[in-house]
């Protein structure tokens, strides 16, 4: 197996996430009923055309004051972002592990399915994952696809310029593992830390 190019997801693999959190930060900062701003961000299907790049920040926030029947004065559009994003952890140990893969010589990618509030609150923190400059990212708010459809992981094999049996993808999710190696790639569903270092190891990435 000669391993040309890593993906990596980000939910799990690079940070961990809980959206109970982002629910309750949405209930405590506003005042609204916690099971309605469940359905609000979640239930509805906002959150997924949000992360499809669907709906600007703006206009899912103000879905989500309709749905909740709240002024933008009492909740304001940055307000709001801030609140359904602060949910992330950083599995810190990830940075050195990327740090590997570059030493070895082997390119490397993001390939997430997210949103624009997501990924620029997580980028302004001080962590040491945030520091890491991405020399190909593939976002499904910027690409209108979210894993496991195909056009995503066309949009990857555009960017990653190699074949696909050369892509190894290290995600959390079965059925996103699964349709990366229907498409010919190598993936293995694990989680960031040891797990993805195994996998890195098991297909001579890092030693």
């Amino acid at each position: 197996m000669n391993i040309e190019f890593v993906y990596f997801d980000l939910g799990n693999v690079l940070v961990s996430f809980d959206p109970k959190i982002a629910v309750d930060n949405v209930a405590n900062r506003f005042g609204v009923d916690a099971v309605h701003a469940a359905q609000a961000i979640y239930g509805s299907g906002l959150q997924d055309r949000f992360e499809h790049g669907h709906v600007t920040g703006e206009e899912y926030a103000a879905a989500v004051r309709d749905s909740l029947a709240a002024s933008e004065a009492a909740m304001p559009t940055l307000a709001l972002l801030e609140a359904i994003s602060d949910m992330f952890t950083p599995i810190e140990s990830m940075r050195e592990t990327i740090d590997r893969v570059h030493q070895a010589g082997t390119r490397y990618g993001l390939l997430s399915n997210t949103c624009h509030a997501h990924w620029d609150w997580i980028g302004r923190q001080p962590w040491l994952i945030s520091s890491v400059v991405w020399p190909v990212c593939v976002l499904s708010c910027e690409v209108s696809s979210m894993k496991p459809d195909f056009a995503i992981y066309q949009a990857a094999e555009r960017l990653a310029n190699v074949p696909p049996e050369a892509i190894l993808f290290l995600d959390d999710k079965a059925e996103n593992v699964a349709a990366a190696i229907e498409r010919g790639w190598n993936a293995v569903q694990c989680l960031g830390g040891d797990q993805a270092d195994a996998a890195l190891r098991k297909y001579r990435v890092i030693s």
